[in-house]
């Protein structure tokens, strides 16, 4: 089987900050605990995050642009244009996503441009492990490019109860017969009884004579069916992707030398170590005081960030973990 490898991976965010102390008075987000004795507001541990009035699809170009010049390749070798952004993006409609708009901005011709998006903040390993399969099953696709572009509500940071959105862009270039971090292998579940635990409306959902609002975009969660649903689950479904693609290639847990995962907030990167027995070193959590939860791009930007400080290194074994509403649980294991 042909390898394919993360050529090079890359990240744009926004210069302008907003504290999450702002957002909680803004949004007027609940205090009190939920389950496992959590308080949101005390333990997210994000005191920032980046917001932009820019479009989504302006900070996917510019992370797609760096992630093309950092692999050092001519728009003309990619074949293949996705975009893994999870929300809405510029236009709310059934057939549009940034990827057409992404192929004309940076004049890549002759790729076909699609989107794979329907698994929340997984929608990564979903739209990886269906590159891999459409590269494989066309030869003639030798590099594809993937990204992501987010801006949430100016008053819909907070996706209580697990993190604060960030707005951002990421973006990945694939390559066929790329040594590095090549793919091993990508795992995803999904349960579609919890698929909207979060949820948008949309203007389809309004009451009669309801009067329209941005709030008919915003985020919404179901506090009874996350606790009920989501949380006694969870753990078992990220050890379920994980130990299939170990199984695979003959190897255990303790053979792992980094991971990747989403910065959510504290209180989850603590149960997630907690329970998998992963020692702070082997897992990047720098970004989450100062950049919050970037969505589906939190992959990409935390994989680029434990690249560029050393962490991790040429030859290691990294296990990118994510989950997302819709509801997904997904892994990739790569050989860095």
């Amino acid at each position: 089987m042909d390898t394919i490898g993360i050529l090079s991976e890359a990240f744009h965010l926004p210069q302008t900050k907003k504290p999450v102390a702002e957002i909680f008075r803004d949004e007027e987000v609940p205090f009190g605990t939920l389950s496992k004795n959590i308080d949101f507001q005390r333990d997210v541990g994000i005191e920032e995050v980046h917001v932009t009035d820019a479009m989504p699809s302006e900070l996917a170009v510019t992370a797609s642009r760096l992630a093309i010049d950092k692999a050092g390749i001519g728009a003309d070798e990619i074949g293949l244009v996705v975009d893994f952004t999870s929300i809405p993006e510029d236009y709310v409609g059934p057939t549009w996503s940034a990827a057409g708009l992404v192929q004309a901005e940076l004049g890549i011709r002759d790729a076909f441009a699609t989107a794979v998006n329907t698994g929340g903040c997984a929608s990564y390993h979903l739209a990886l492990k269906t590159v891999l399969a459409l590269m494989r099953a066309e030869p003639g696709i030798d590099a594809a490019l993937l990204f992501a572009g987010d801006r949430t509500p100016r008053l819909n940071k907070t996706y209580y109860p697990i993190t604060v959105a960030s707005d951002g862009g990421a973006a990945i270039v694939l390559k066929r017969h790329c040594a590095r971090a090549a793919i091993l292998g990508v795992e995803t579940i999904s349960v579609g009884r919890l698929h909207d635990v979060w949820y948008v409306p949309g203007l389809q959902n309004l009451a009669p004579g309801e009067e329209p609002t941005e709030a008919a975009l915003h985020m919404y969660a179901k506090m009874e069916k996350f606790n009920e649903g989501v949380i006694p689950i969870n753990f078992i479904m990220f050890k379920k992707v994980m130990a299939r693609l170990l199984a695979k290639h003959g190897i255990g847990f303790a053979d792992i030398d980094h991971y990747v995962y989403p910065t959510f907030s504290t209180w989850d990167q603590a149960y997630f170590m907690k329970r998998f027995a992963i020692p702070p070193e082997k897992i990047w959590t720098q970004g989450l005081r100062g950049r919050g939860h970037v969505q589906e791009s939190d992959m990409v930007i935390n994989y680029a960030e434990a690249v560029e400080a050393g962490a991790i290194r040429d030859g290691d074994l990294v296990m990118v973990v994510s989950n997302g509403a819709g509801f997904a649980w997904s892994a990739a294991l790569v050989r860095h």
